[in-house]
């Protein structure tokens, strides 16, 4: 039975150091498409939208070792919890690096244009608190802080509060200038993108939720 306890301790430190790799590599990824749109270097859009493939193996990977530690150990009780919580965070995680590499290729799509009048400052704003709800998710999974996974919600109320202001300023711009009609569509996908990540993020303090409390509980 000692044996048996040290091997899935050992299987479950595998899986929660990719997860944590997993999670490095999808701030990376936020962080790059919001550079992506700061400075518009295709090359830039390019790699980011090339290593995509990269998170997608690494989420592939945790899975597969979520799975063989089920059914090698067959573990019970909280054990069992943690396993199937950190399977579902890296596909949650994995979504989130999809749409950094989407905002990534909306970026490629832009045009000479500049994107002030259409909300850019509001955007940029999301994206930072995309980057933090993020880091808080990652902390509460880390620590088992439940009271900081439920604060997500919180956070994420903000963000949708901004994604209003940002559909309000760009539609509002391209109403008065059909030049921006472009420009201004691609920035609504971007901000959906981010609004998407920060909901991501809150499945993911729900996980934490689960793990600890071993409670099903939809945090809004």
């Amino acid at each position: 039975m000692h044996e048996l306890r040290h091997i899935l301790d050992v299987k479950k430190h595998q899986i929660e150091d990719r997860l944590d790799e997993l999670f490095e590599d999808v701030r990376s990824a936020i962080d790059g498409a919001v550079a992506c749109l700061a400075q518009r270097d295709p090359d830039y859009c390019r790699n980011l939208i090339e290593n995509d493939v990269r998170l997608n193996d690494k989420r592939r990977l945790i899975e597969q070792d979520c799975l063989v530690a089920i059914a090698s150990q067959q573990p019970v009780a909280h054990d069992l919890r943690d396993i199937v919580a950190d399977m579902r965070i890296a596909v949650e995680l994995e979504r989130m690096g999809d749409y950094a590499c989407d905002i990534a290729k909306s970026v490629l799509e832009l045009d000479g244009g500049h994107l002030e009048a259409l909300g850019l400052a509001d955007l940029q704003s999301m994206s930072a608190l995309c980057r933090r709800m993020l880091s808080d998710a990652q902390q509460a999974r880390k620590t088992g802080d439940t009271a900081l996974a439920r604060q997500l919600a919180a956070t994420d109320d903000a963000l949708d509060d901004l994604l209003r202001r940002v559909v309000n300023s760009t539609l509002a711009a391209m109403r008065t200038d059909a030049a921006m009609v472009d420009n201004g569509s691609r920035l609504l996908w971007i901000a959906h993108n981010l609004e998407r990540c920060g909901d991501r993020a809150t499945n993911i303090a729900e996980q934490v939720v689960y793990r600890v409390e071993g409670v099903v509980e939809e945090l809004d």
